[in-house]
């Protein structure tokens, strides 16, 4: 080797040692407070650029220690409160976020069933009293007996609204006038009249009809009703099944309520659990990456970049 490059490499050596002595300085200056400085080191910048906050120990050296991709257990909860499993796919607890998904679809599959199914049985027992029961027949039963009913009722008549002989039974009745008389019964107690029949379609008009007696005279198969039949409430067949209808359809609702109160649950359990896990996983996961300081000559100072990743149960 010649003596100019014998010179050229001890003057590369010293500039070198040079560098690494002022870059520690010039890190040490600048790492004030914990900040994150750029030292001109390619392995210090390098872990500096991922994120972490470059810390000077005296005994360590250069250390970046930070928790990675720390979960927000607020987050977390809102988007579980909003989707459940949302939240815990954000924590990246995939196995209780596909629980909670499936759960949920799982509930709004029950509760559409079912409301579907009393949707169906309200339809099946409207169109069951529209064939079986009539408010005209109803009046005119009223008619003969409203003064047995009450002795202080008037004669009863004038319900019927002419030229309707075509239409459905509920558009050929003086409606005010019905009500009238029924609140004209009911001020003598102890007759079984009790109610006001609603306006068809209301839901009270198919409730009442196949729930008290004093309108079991409008069923087709009520044959002779007298008042003290009302009392006694010997109602027909007719009456009675039509009663179970409604109750079935009544059954499908409740079902179906109760599937909505536990889709808002699963919504609340979600949300709880995803805060929880969020705070389990900042817990479990912790890197450290560090420049442990290496002494390679009196003069010469090198860092080498060290990881450490700890999982706590």
């Amino acid at each position: 080797m010649g003596s100019r490059a014998v010179a050229m490499m001890l003057g590369g050596i010293v500039l070198l040692v040079s560098t690494s002595a002022t870059q520690v300085k010039r890190s040490h200056d600048l790492n004030r407070g914990g900040q994150v400085v750029v030292t001109g080191n390619a392995r210090l910048d390098l872990l500096s650029s991922l994120g972490s906050v470059m810390v000077m120990d005296s005994q360590t050296g250069w250390k970046s220690d930070f928790n990675a991709e720390k979960k927000s257990p607020l987050l977390a909860g809102a988007l579980s409160l909003a989707i459940p499993g949302a939240g815990e796919y954000y924590t990246k607890s995939y196995w209780r976020a596909g629980g909670f998904i499936l759960a949920e679809a799982g509930l709004w599959v029950f509760y559409a069933s079912y409301y579907s199914k009393g949707n169906k049985q309200t339809d099946f027992f409207q169109n069951f009293a529209d064939d079986h029961w009539s408010v005209v027949r109803y009046a005119e039963w009223i008619q003969g007996n409203a003064t047995k009913l009450n002795p202080d009722v008037p004669g009863f008549t004038g319900y019927m609204i002419s030229g309707t002989e075509n239409r459905p039974p509920w558009e050929r009745v003086d409606w005010g006038k019905i009500n009238a008389v029924e609140n004209a019964i009911a001020q003598r107690s102890g007759n079984g009249f009790t109610h006001q029949l609603p306006l068809r379609p209301e839901q009270q008009y198919f409730e009442l009809i196949g729930k008290y007696a004093q309108f079991a005279a409008g069923w087709d198969d009520s044959g002779m009703m007298t008042p003290e039949r009302i009392l006694n409430s010997d109602v027909s067949a007719r009456f009675l099944e039509y009663s179970k209808m409604r109750g079935k359809a009544n059954d499908f609702y409740n079902i179906a309520t109760t599937g909505s109160v536990l889709i808002v649950v699963n919504h609340l359990l979600s949300a709880l659990d995803a805060a929880w896990s969020a705070t389990q996983f900042n817990n479990q996961l912790k890197f450290e990456a560090h420049l442990q300081p290496t002494v390679r000559s009196i003069d010469f100072v090198e860092f080498v970049p060290t990881a450490r990743m700890t999982i706590t149960f």
